[in-house]
């Protein structure tokens, strides 16, 4: 359910830029094109993933949010996933158009649309998000910035409680300490997955603490494409020692298709 998706002609450059934003310790192992993921997909035996690319500027949110339908209107494998940017002021009419297109949740990445998580801008937006049912993912987490993480979502999270909110990377990348991703990982509204995490770190024990403070429901799969490999991430959690109620069939598949309820997969 974390996957990026980028028109053929930026892919590789959008990409390459993420990659070296982060800092990652090694290339992509891919470059994020449609075509190029459902062949993944095959290859890895995966059904279905859910895509989404971040509207770096209030002028693109009703460009991206078209090209995801798009895509996914055409690859049965993908699940669409919108934007909104805190500049953009059209979001009631926006979330409106993307419910009634089978649209239903919105990716959020601070740290590319330079904004804050909590930004006051937002809260009209979680607000009309709430009401009609939609839910949120957020990047979560860069120890150099402090523009997404837990406190940011914490607000967000308490402030809307039938909110869904999905913090990626384990709820702070980069920086899993246990005792700032307590208090998000134990609200009812809140979910995580493990994209771009075990990956990520060589050691791992900080990351299983992180982990048993979740619902074990709550937890699901992902892999960034096109950063990380879905057939490898496949495969690295399929060997994670998972803690004890945690259950890998319900990371891989379970958890996030009771989470995406508005239709069956």
């Amino acid at each position: 359910m974390h996957t990026h998706i980028f028109p053929d002609k930026v892919a590789r450059k959008a990409t390459l830029n993420v990659v070296d934003y982060f800092g990652l310790p090694e290339p992509p192992n891919h470059f994020g094109t449609v075509d190029e993921l459902t062949a993944v997909l095959d290859d890895a035996g995966i059904d279905y993933a859910l895509v989404f690319s971040a509207a770096t500027t209030p002028h693109q949110v009703e460009g991206v949010n078209r090209y995801i339908l798009e895509q996914t209107a055409s690859h049965r494998k993908l699940l669409p996933c919108g934007t909104l940017h805190a500049g953009f002021e059209g979001f009631r009419e926006e979330l409106r158009w993307m419910r009634e297109h089978g649209i239903f949740g919105v990716k959020i990445h601070p740290e590319f649309q330079h904004f804050v998580l909590d930004d006051p801008r937002l809260f009209p937006m979680f607000e009309e998000m709430e009401r009609q049912d939609m839910f949120l993912i957020a990047h979560m987490g860069d120890p150099r910035v402090n523009v997404s993480g837990p406190k940011r979502l914490l607000p967000v999270a308490q402030t809307f409680p039938k909110l869904r909110c999905i913090a990626a990377h384990l709820g702070n990348w980069g920086d899993w300490d246990v005792e700032k991703v307590r208090p998000i990982a134990r609200l009812d509204n809140v979910y995580t997955d493990i994209s771009s995490s075990f990956s990520y770190v060589t050691q791992h024990e900080p990351l299983y603490d992180v982990l048993r403070e979740y619902d074990p429901s709550h937890v699901f799969f992902g892999s960034d494409y096109p950063i990380w490999c879905p057939k490898k991430e496949r495969r690295k959690a399929e060997m994670l020692q998972l803690p004890d109620g945690f259950r890998l069939e319900d990371i891989l598949f379970h958890n996030f298709a009771r989470f995406y309820h508005y239709q069956s997969l």
